[in-house]
């Protein structure tokens, strides 16, 4: 599904209907290629001005706000999934999951299940993107070292169609992809986007005030996506270097959830944090100090460590501990 009406992507701007300023980009019907109305479209003065109308949210002023212009998506079998769920001994990923401080193989191998993760049969992860519905989208295959990060050398980033397809195995495939982990999002909790799929996966146990998602790539945050979220509270927790970018997309999808950006990150990252992620701070600390009663954590007699606790305030994006805080 595309949408038919789309902010321009010309760098012609128009007068602000609210500052005045000439940095309004207006709407595009995508099928006449026409301007909207000159009350539609978003001030780029996102510090000051703000102001943001798309034709999304009057419903009543056009029939119909998009049209059926992608092919229909392909799905796996669901089987599939199901029968990779397993030989976590072999998967590098959950191996080293189970290492981190507070966690537990049962734990590790609970949680990669819970999200769908796949195992290889040469000991890969497999991400299988379920959509709402529980049809299964896409699995995503990455190699991963054994201290814990992605291998980016040689063959070690593929995705199952394109591996069936290069064996003669499948004949074509339409990849309309999801959030990994939309499988797991309900009303009861407010979600939480990050974009690498290991790092939805460990947050979801440090903080599971959130139901944790990821887009898979910096650019995945799409308007097609965030529609499987409409009218949900979300937070978007962008990798450092990342905040502009996932701050101009709050803003362009703000008609379809309640969006707020977490600066956190970006505040505390120094120069050698390029690239870094929440997974990167939360493995840091032990999962005990976040989930204290939880049944999978193995004993400790530190005394220090039992005492640990963390807070995480989910309208600031702020997680503070009892011996520091990371505000």
């Amino acid at each position: 599904m595309a949408f038919r009406f789309k902010l321009d992507t010309s760098s012609r701007k128009f007068p602000c209907p609210s500052c005045g300023k000439k940095r309004f980009v207006r709407y595009v019907d995508s099928i006449t290629g026409e301007y909207m109305p000159d009350n539609f479209g978003r001030c780029d003065r996102q510090d000051k001005c703000r102001y943001f109308e798309s034709p999304g949210r009057n419903p009543a002023t056009f029939a119909t706000t998009e049209t059926e212009q992608r092919p229909p998506a392909s799905y796996h079998p669901a089987g599939w999934v199901n029968r990779s769920l397993g030989n976590y001994e072999s998967n590098s990923l959950v191996k080293w999951l189970a290492t981190l401080p507070g966690w537990s193989w049962e734990l590790a191998e609970e949680t990669a299940r819970s999200y769908n993760t796949g195992t290889t049969d040469n000991g890969w992860a497999i991400f299988w993107q379920v959509d709402a519905a529980g049809k299964v989208r896409a699995g995503k295959m990455i190699r991963y070292g054994g201290d814990g990060r992605r291998v980016k050398t040689g063959y070690s980033y593929d995705w199952v169609h394109a591996n069936l397809k290069r064996s003669g195995e499948l004949e074509s495939f339409e990849l309309v992809q999801c959030f990994f982990g939309l499988h797991l999002v309900d009303k009861n909790k407010p979600v939480a986007i990050v974009e690498s799929e290991k790092t939805a996966i460990i947050s979801s146990q440090y903080l599971p005030q959130f139901h944790w998602i990821a887009t898979g790539a910096k650019n995945g945050l799409t308007e097609f996506k965030m529609m499987a979220l409409r009218g949900m509270k979300v937070s978007l927790f962008p990798d450092v270097g990342a905040f502009n970018d996932w701050k101009e997309k709050a803003i362009e999808f703000r008609s379809i959830a309640d969006i707020q950006v977490s600066d956190l990150l970006e505040r505390m990252a120094g120069e050698e944090d390029a690239g870094y992620d929440i997974a990167d701070y939360l493995v840091r600390h032990d999962l005990r100090g976040f989930r204290p009663n939880t049944n999978h954590a193995p004993r400790t007699d530190k005394p220090a460590e039992a005492k640990f606790e963390a807070r995480f305030d989910p309208d600031t994006g702020e997680i503070s501990t009892n011996n520091h805080s990371a505000t």
